[in-house]
């Protein structure tokens, strides 16, 4: 009886897992990303995120504006954010985009879209290279 009692348990709970919507993974404890924002942090997720900064839905034109402001694990606290965003978490619910800087493709060079949800080290053309972004 316990044993069918434990195997109705969990196979509910995988039910119930699957219809309840995801939030972004991202780190937990000091270094979780605010609920409705995205996150940019100083490391990537293997060497335990670091400090980061987020933003509410909407236009950041540029991000030398921008420091690493909360201290996470303390790595990175206080730098620049241009140029030194290793990974992202967007737990905004909407789909943001981040640019680069490059003469090749203009004035924000390439960009690509964190749909929400997303958490993760970013790819290699914005890894310490991302300039601007918006949503």
């Amino acid at each position: 009886m316990k044993r069918k009692l434990a195997v109705g348990l969990a196979a509910f709970a995988a039910v119930l897992g699957m219809n309840t919507p995801a939030f972004a993974a991202g780190p937990g404890g000091a270094e979780a990303c605010p609920s409705g924002t995205i996150c940019l942090y100083y490391n990537s997720p293997q060497y335990g995120w670091g400090s980061f900064e987020n933003w509410s839905p909407g236009w950041v034109p540029h991000l030398s504006d921008h420091t690493f402001r909360h201290w996470g694990n303390g790595s990175g606290y206080g730098q620049q954010v241009q140029d030194n965003a290793a990974s992202v978490v967007n737990n905004s619910g909407v789909t943001w985009t981040l640019c680069t800087r490059s003469s090749v493709y203009g004035p924000y060079g390439a960009c690509e879209q964190i749909q929400p949800n997303y958490s993760g080290v970013l790819d290699d053309f914005l890894y310490n290279n991302v300039i601007s972004m918006h949503s």
